[in-house]
């Protein structure tokens, strides 16, 4: 999972696309780069491994010159921490400097390569990223849009980008429109060019002082005149991606678990979603208790959801080190066990004696979870039972979220009751999946817009409102993912 922030015609735009980096830093702690195009049109850069605070100082983003910019936080899903992945990257095609910033993950990009590779072309780094301006290099069409068409339709699987050249600012996303990517406007003096703002999510643009506008639809390229402020749009082909019958697909862990509690994502307000989330779990799943506690942080909103439904008080019960990064997207498993202790501490004085309703977002590995309910019968709680806000995760992601292989999820070989057995909780219950598309489709009923594809036709939902819940149901959008998910299917071994 990455994070991609864009400005235009904006007096330090260095400096206010370090702040919205800063704000999507919960997107990717990896590595951050920032690029700019000056007013002589050239193009300056700066990227390195670590946090947006640690990767910029002053006198680097003094050197990014120009007034607009874009950038990238980056967690690898694909290739690997390399430096030469770190993003944007940035090439000339056609003699002309371009910068590209991506939030997702190509599912065919092994296919990609090898074709690549094959028929010459010398990559640099081992990231999905690259690809993309090798396809649109080597591209025989003649204006640039239709060279990002071209390019775009070749790719299977999640794509949210950022591309900036001396003359514009392009942001794209994928036919499914797996990843939010939004528009939004900073205020200018009335008779001067619009400055305009793209982010993974809104908590950036309340950040920089941007207004929110609109999401950027499935497949869309929207076009921003650097020079003038302009902005149009155009679809690139997707009669192959609707020959199959498939529709929109917004990843619904992003509401679940990824997205800040204070952005917008799909003109849904996360946090009243995850909170929505919580009240749906206590009217199907009820207990017994005296208090309910979150995994902080993302399980706050559904704790408080779950005891508004069941008038069961909550409480503070586990304190969290934002010091530590996010366990789930943890390179290497030997890290992320010790790290749960660094991360979370009981309130003792809070859980002691207390029978205790536990509300988490997921259960992936059930390491993290087996961890916290250890913690807390070590500080006294009586009973401990799990409630999980989302589905058992019984299937990988390969749309840009970093899960593990199908075999180390727990829910891929174990019934709820077994898993309740290896975490050692009292009792353990998930919200289902029609349950989180109910709770879902009732906010997207409310903030419901037209969406016009390359063929100019409303684009319709599919049964269940358009989200993507893969890793609930392996039921994916594209063969690619399929066959190294479900091998079994093709008659392979599963991975």
């Amino acid at each position: 999972m990455c994070g991609v922030f864009g400005v235009t015609n904006a007096e330090n735009a260095s400096k206010i696309a370090y702040l919205g980096l800063f704000a999507l830093q919960h997107r990717g702690q990896e590595s951050a780069g920032i690029s700019t195009i000056d007013e002589e049109k050239l193009p300056h850069s700066f990227r390195n491994s670590g946090l947006v605070s640690d990767v910029f100082k002053e006198e680097e983003l003094l050197k990014l010159k120009g007034k607009n910019a874009i950038g990238h936080v980056r967690y690898s899903t694909s290739g690997g921490n390399l430096g030469a992945n770190i993003q944007p990257i940035t090439a000339r095609i056609g003699g002309v400097p371009v910068s590209l910033s991506h939030n997702g993950n190509i599912v065919n990009s092994e296919d990609l390569r090898q074709n690549l590779e094959k028929n010459g072309a010398i990559l640099q780094g081992t990231a999905d990223t690259e690809l993309v301006l090798h396809l649109m290099a080597r591209s025989t069409k003649e204006t640039f849009i239709e060279r990002l068409r071209e390019a775009f339709e070749k790719l299977a699987g999640a794509f949210s980008l950022l591309i900036l050249t001396p003359t514009h600012l392009y942001a794209v996303v994928d036919a499914c429109g797996y990843r939010p990517l939004s528009l939004g406007q900073l205020p200018t003096e009335k008779g001067e060019k619009s400055s305009w703002v793209l982010s993974s999510e809104t908590c950036a643009m309340d950040l920089v002082g941007a207004e929110f506008i609109r999401d950027i639809v499935p497949g869309e390229i929207l076009s921003i005149d650097l020079a003038t402020g302009h902005n149009e749009s155009c679809y690139f082909n997707m009669s192959a991606f609707q020959s199959k019958n498939k529709q929109k697909a917004k990843c619904i862990f992003e509401h679940v678990y990824f997205a800040r509690p204070d952005s917008l994502v799909w003109n849904i307000p996360a946090h009243d979603a995850r909170f929505a989330m919580g009240e749906e779990l206590a009217h199907i799943s009820p207990v017994e208790a005296d208090m309910v506690i979150a995994i902080p942080d993302s399980g706050v909103p559904m704790a408080m959801g779950y005891a508004n439904a069941s008038g069961i008080p909550f409480k503070i019960g586990l304190i969290r080190n934002h010091y530590v990064g996010r366990t789930f997207i943890e390179p290497t498993q030997n890290v992320r066990n010790f790290r749960v202790r660094l991360k979370l501490n009981p309130v003792r004085e809070t859980v002691r004696g207390k029978r205790i309703i536990v509300i988490d977002d997921s259960i992936v590995r059930g390491t993290t979870s087996r961890k916290i309910i250890e913690l807390l019968r070590e500080a006294g709680a009586k009973e401990v039972h799990m409630r999980i806000s989302s589905p058992p995760v019984k299937f990988p992601c390969f749309y840009g979220i970093d899960t593990p292989k199908r075999k180390e999820l727990l829910a891929q070989h174990m019934t709820p009751k077994e898993m309740n057995e290896f975490l050692k909780s009292d009792s353990l219950e998930f919200l289902s999946e029609d349950s989180l598309l109910s709770v879902m489709n009732k906010f997207q009923n409310k903030n419901r817009y037209k969406v016009t594809n390359f063929f100019h036709e409303e684009k319709s939902e599919s049964a269940n409102g358009g989200w993507c819940t893969a890793c609930f149901s392996g039921d994916y959008q594209d063969i690619t993912a399929q066959k190294i998910a479900c091998p079994e299917n093709f008659g392979d071994k599963i991975a």
